[in-house]
């Protein structure tokens, strides 16, 4: 019996995502020089995604606060992960990513869920 195809799985989403999410940059800000005088620049790499709403079942008594946005990241054309440093500009405006969630089954990324807040 022959495994699953995540590879297969990984190209609806990002299939999908192309076709109903939006173009957005994942913004990365790394720091040069010294400790004590930091240079600081940021390089944004293009991505797609679905930007959603939290229902109001998530948001009572979690983590979850209003406002903060539910976005399902596609893999396609991005070549670095998401981290908790890194910005998400959403129709030009900036969103810290509080919580990232790969759906990576198989070892495969499939794609990333993460929270954002405003």
């Amino acid at each position: 019996m022959t495994g699953f195809d995540y590879a297969k799985t990984r190209a609806t989403a990002e299939r999908l995502i192309a076709k109903f999410g939006q173009r957005a940059q994942l913004r990365r800000i790394t720091s040069t020089g010294p400790d004590y005088d930091p240079v600081q620049t940021s390089q944004d790499f293009a991505c797609m995604l679905v930007d959603l709403d939290h229902t109001q079942a998530h948001i009572g008594d979690t983590l979850i606060q209003r406002g903060d946005r539910m976005v399902y990241l596609s893999t396609a054309g991005l070549s670095i992960a998401p981290t908790l440093a890194d910005r998400l500009v959403i129709a030009g405006v900036e969103h810290a990513i509080v919580d990232i969630a790969p759906l990576s089954p198989g070892g495969t990324t499939v794609l990333w869920q993460l929270q954002v807040r405003q």
